[in-house]
């Protein structure tokens, strides 16, 4: 298993960083896919002791044959490519989530069934990809890995929705590889909720963060009379235990004979527990209290939700997830970090 060629795609991205980075640290011979040379260079010199990483440009990898060099001689595929962004409009569902989502991944399992050597393909999903959006918040219900989000194309076309769109073209990208009919390889597909923690991707202002870090710096970087922000989203997985888990699918992938899709669901917290955890944490710094946000939270109300079952995750990962607590402290340090060093420039 050990110095096997692993490649990841999307790997500058913010799970894509991490992956790549656990994959080394695990022994594997790591390749990796950046849409530009600029996106390598900045990576490079964000994370400098990752120098026996191969990278490969994909400029475009929605196209047919775009991954086929990226492919030559590989093992395994984690394919980590792909949007998440809400910041479009419903005239362009099509084009700017939906299309780009479904034909990375049909150039990537195409490419990858050309590829003798390729053993096995793991999909960086999400839980989006699991959840009927109509449900929720589904109160009572325990989601498994087992369910898919039923939302068609011509549905997400249609949507007002941005988030139902995204939830959508998971799913639809998921399927695409899982749905080949000339597919001999096993799959498994990691489905966290929104992945938090401290990001290592290269940053170039904090308004370049990646969406769900936006989401948290959201939390942190304003001062304590400021309202509590809604929650989006009300489960987390944190980023080193979703890239673990591309990790041990690897590693375990020679035990199985079956296709897997693996729920990954740390914790169940909105906001308001994610600012009552950080005032805990750092009640010793007031230079950090003076940056959470702390006001008025009659926008940020609890409510009944689904639970959901991530034990097999956990019997994967071979020890707890990273909770909630640990994972918004670290975070919150991080960014504060990144900002430091960005206004030290």
């Amino acid at each position: 298993m050990s110095n096997a060629l692993v490649l990841i795609s999307g790997a500058t991205g913010f799970v894509g960083t991490e992956i790549a980075r656990q994959f080394v640290d695990a022994g594997f011979a790591v390749r990796a896919t950046a849409r530009s040379a600029g996106k390598i260079t900045d990576w490079q010199k964000a994370n400098p002791e990752y120098e026996t990483i191969q990278w490969v440009v994909v400029e475009d990898g929605t196209l047919p044959g775009s991954f086929t060099g990226a492919v030559k001689d590989v093992k395994y595929i984690i394919h980590c490519a792909g949007p998440f962004h809400y910041n479009f409009k419903p005239e362009d569902n099509a084009t700017a989530m939906l299309l780009p989502a479904i034909n990375m991944s049909k150039a990537m399992v195409d490419a990858a069934i050309a590829e003798l050597s390729v053993e096995h393909l793991v999909i960086t999903s999400s839980f989006a990809a699991v959840l009927k959006w109509s449900d929720l918040p589904h109160a009572g219900h325990t989601y498994a890995g087992k369910e898919w989000n039923p939302a068609t194309f011509d549905e997400a076309v249609e949507s007002p929705n941005p988030v139902f769109v995204y939830c959508a073209a998971k799913a639809l990208g998921e399927r695409a590889i899982w749905e080949h009919k000339d597919r001999k390889f096993r799959v498994t597909s990691i489905c966290p909720a929104m992945i938090y923690g401290p990001p290592k991707q290269a940053v170039k202002s904090m308004d370049d963060l990646n969406t769900s870090s936006q989401t948290f710096w959201s939390l942190i970087n304003g001062k304590p009379t400021d309202p509590i922000p809604a929650t989006g989203i009300l489960t987390g997985t944190d980023v080193r235990d979703v890239a673990a888990l591309h990790v041990r699918a690897i590693e375990t992938a020679h035990t199985v004979s079956y296709d897997r899709r693996i729920l990954a669901m740390a914790f169940h917290s909105f906001n308001c527990h994610h600012v009552a955890s950080l005032l805990k944490s750092f009640a010793d710094s007031p230079e950090k209290l003076q940056r959470i946000k702390n006001g008025e939270s009659a926008a940020d109300p609890v409510y009944e939700h689904y639970v959901s079952d991530s034990s097999e995750a956990e019997a994967l990962l071979g020890r707890p997830f990273i909770g909630a607590d640990q994972c918004a402290k670290e975070t919150a340090l991080r960014l504060w970090q990144l900002e430091d060093a960005l206004k030290a420039r």
